[in-house]
């Protein structure tokens, strides 16, 4: 395989699990770290002399940082010696504030890691405790000068918006904020309520309030409209960077259905046109490898079609939208023939435009694309 691909390697460990989360992550089996580690390494291995190229590693969970430095320097150096990583490869790892200390930044800079991406969620220290957060505002100021300090130079946070308690004036100052940070890239994500969270719970006992829809959508265009001013280009619905080269290189092989593999307990894979899922359970996952065998616990082979309106999908996160000789090209069709119909629909709506070489959303229909996926599911 020497088209390179992407590679997303989980670490399911966090020091408190988030009001808002339902990620794949634990936080009372760090006993199980070490071995888990191990697991990893034995993982990885598993792919060696298989000539892969990789051009993105993105490290993700959980809160990998927090991770003890000895063990994210064997698993980056495993990586290495397993994978051929092209030369000018983006490797990211996720970050919490509260884990992020010199040691680790030291050595994941090291190892080649060249993008480091901050769960920060919001500046409102009232907020964050409703979250379940653990670091306050003045953590995150101290650590992303740390990081700048250190050397890093492709510096990204994660934001929210809509969380109970944050209205339009603590966003604004969250936005505020922003605009003066030493940062390059900005992923801002509306709170989307997950079954069995505690704030699913708290939402169905009465005990926390969301946002109108409305009001949610009027906070999403001050993000949009006050990070533009803010010399942030939006390429993504909910992605900003501050130029080209700090997009997420990793992220866009999600939005353009380009391959990637995944290692660790829950990762997913994309090879062409089949999707592949590892056990979720630690003892599924280290009998597998015990066995020498890759994690897999679900395979799914798609049909074209399914791949196709899943393309256009994804690709309709971005701002370009996706190109329609790209798309007939891809899948060997005339999309304007097969999806004609449902195309022009929604451009007569105001949903989409087609200025002859792509289609994306119009303004109206980034707030309203449901619109278009119920009407392309229908076919």
């Amino acid at each position: 395989m020497t088209n390179p691909i992407g590679l997303y390697l989980h670490i399911p460990f966090c020091q408190k699990k988030c009001n808002y989360c339902d990620f794949l992550t634990y936080t009372d089996e760090d006993e199980k770290i070490d071995l888990y580690v191990q697991y990893l390494l034995n993982e990885i291995r598993l792919y060696k002399n298989q000539n892969i190229f990789l051009d993105t590693v993105y490290i993700g969970g959980g809160t990998p940082s927090y991770l003890a430095a000895s063990y994210m320097d064997k698993i980056l150096k495993e990586l290495k010696n397993t994978f051929k990583i092209t030369e000018n490869a983006e490797i990211t790892i996720e970050m919490n504030p509260e884990s992020v200390t010199e040691e680790k930044i030291k050595i994941y800079l090291e190892n080649g890691v060249n993008r480091f991406s901050m769960g920060v969620q919001t500046f409102n220290n009232d907020v964050l405790q409703i979250m379940g957060r653990i670091h306050n505002s003045y953590t995150v100021f101290k650590k992303l000068k740390m990081l700048r300090e250190l050397g890093c130079k492709n510096i990204s946070i994660d934001l929210m918006l809509a969380n109970p308690k944050q209205d339009m004036k603590v966003l604004e100052k969250d936005l505020e904020i922003v605009s003066k940070l030493d940062i390059d890239h900005v992923s801002y994500y509306s709170l989307i309520l997950k079954e069995k969270t505690y704030f699913d719970i708290w939402y169905n006992d009465g005990k926390i309030e969301l946002f109108d829809p409305e009001i949610e959508r009027n906070m999403y265009h001050k993000v949009v409209n006050t990070l533009k001013l803010n010399g942030f280009n939006q390429y993504e619905i909910s992605s900003f960077a501050k130029s080209s080269k700090f997009e997420s290189t990793h992220n866009k092989k999600y939005w353009n259905l380009q391959d990637y593999i995944g290692i660790g307990m829950g990762a997913a894979s994309n090879i062409g046109l089949t999707r592949h899922t590892n056990h979720r359970k630690f003892d599924e996952y280290f009998k597998m490898i015990d066995n020498r065998e890759k994690p897999i616990q679900e395979v799914e082979n798609l049909d074209k079609d399914t791949r196709e309106k899943e393309y256009m999908m994804l690709k309709l996160r971005m701002q370009q939208g996706f190109e329609i000789s790209d798309m007939n090209t891809r899948f060997n069709i005339d999309i304007m023939e097969k999806y004609g119909d449902v195309l022009k629909k929604n451009i007569e709506n105001g949903i989409l435009e087609n200025d002859g070489i792509n289609i994306k959303f119009t303004d109206f229909g980034i707030d309203n694309g449901n619109m278009f996926f119920r009407d392309l599911y229908k076919i």
